[in-house]
């Protein structure tokens, strides 16, 4: 199964969020329950996704590569679930940063195509444009 790191997790690897967290959040085109990690407190959440659908980027870790949603469509994820991942007090200074990487017009087509334009009307208008 290819799992697609989103949310808080993709975040982290985008370099925004300055810890690492006891919450790993990967997206799956069918249900899977969470798994505790048995070496520390940590847990791996699984969310259904049309994994398809997303727009994801190959990042090169310290295990080996893996997909990683873009900057993108990790702002959009993160502005509409930000409690996902146990870190909801760090999500809007990342969203602020990984932001000024996106591009508008990327940015407008993912959630456009993916049902997020009040999600993308939210982030606007937190960020106080349009």
């Amino acid at each position: 199964m290819t799992l697609w790191v989103m949310g808080v997790s993709a975040a982290r690897l985008h370099e925004v969020l300055p810890r690492a967290l006891a919450t790993a959040v990967v997206a799956v085109p069918t249900r899977h329950d969470p798994i505790r990690l048995a070496d520390r407190q940590a847990v791996v959440r699984f969310v259904v996704r049309d994994t398809a659908r997303l727009d994801a980027e190959r990042i090169a870790t310290e295990l080996g590569p893996v997909l990683v949603t873009t900057a993108e469509q990790t702002v959009l994820d993160l502005v509409k679930r930000p409690r996902l991942g146990d870190a909801e007090g760090e999500v809007w200074p990342a969203v602020e940063q990984l932001y000024r990487r996106c591009d508008p017009k990327v940015l407008a087509e993912i959630a456009g195509a993916q049902k997020m334009r009040t999600t993308l009307l939210r982030l606007q208008a937190r960020l106080g444009e349009k």
